[in-house]
């Protein structure tokens, strides 16, 4: 039970009661709804459709990931004031990396179920597009892996601040990512870690169009080393603040 493995068991059991699970089954199936739905009687180009989904899921991302962190904080805090984390024999480094990859094994499995029912819907019911399962999954794959810095920006508030605190800026975050995909954003977005996903994935659908940009001028390069290094960083920082956190008060 000390072990990695055995950690990660324990806290996927802890979810059982929670709304964690349904919140990441409802999610997609509602957000892709929505999408097919609009899209059914869209003038929209069907290049245009698929770019403004991808837009929007990356912009939604922030608030979702802050939403989450702090169910799964607050589940702890509920729980015995996070004595769950804190008091366990195994190595604080080890309960934490549990708590996490928990909540990235969760977040890759919505992104990758949005963006496969939207795919088929959009090929399949509405009869659009020719882009093949590939491209989804590429296109998941994308908007996921700039997010990792994001889950844990918000753990570590949610542990720290509490369920408002990350609650507020992930719904923040969200407002920022959509005012990058603006004019404003294309000198600043390398920089903002709420901008990444929506600025990734969007040089990469317009580049599968044939409206390529240049990476000195689209800041792909940039935004790319900023956003494994940030993330490293992030991580061992997290890592380090948490050996020494001793929890938070029940005021909180």
């Amino acid at each position: 039970m000390n072990t990695l493995p055995g950690l990660l068991r324990a806290d996927l059991l802890k979810t059982r009661r929670t709304p964690f699970l349904l919140f990441h089954l409802l999610t997609p199936l509602i957000g892709a709804g929505l999408f097919l739905a609009y899209y059914s009687f869209s003038s929209w180009g069907e290049s245009d459709k698929v770019l403004a989904f991808m837009q929007s899921i990356a912009c939604a991302f922030p608030t979702l990931i802050g939403l989450l962190c702090a169910m799964a904080a607050e589940q702890e805090a509920s729980a015995g004031q996070f004595q769950g984390m804190l008091a366990l024999p195994a190595s604080r480094i080890t309960t934490y990396l549990s708590k996490l990859l928990l909540l990235l094994g969760f977040g890759l499995g919505a992104v990758l179920l949005t963006f496969a029912l939207f795919g088929a819907g959009f090929g399949w019911l509405l009869q659009q597009g020719s882009q093949g399962p590939l491209f989804y999954l590429t296109g998941a794959a994308i908007i996921f892996g700039s997010s990792p810095f994001l889950y844990l920006l918000h753990l570590t508030v949610s542990l720290r601040f509490g369920r408002g605190a990350s609650i507020g800026i992930g719904i923040s975050g969200s407002l920022i990512a959509a005012l990058m995909l603006t004019g404003l954003g294309d000198t600043l977005w390398p920089y903002i870690p709420f901008a990444w996903g929506s600025r990734f994935i969007s040089l990469w659908v317009l580049g599968r169009t044939g409206l390529t940009v240049s990476p000195a001028v689209s800041g792909l390069n940039t935004g790319l080393w900023i956003c494994i290094i940030a993330t490293i960083m992030a991580g061992l920082l997290s890592v380090l603040w948490f050996r020494r956190w001793e929890g938070r008060s029940a005021d909180n």
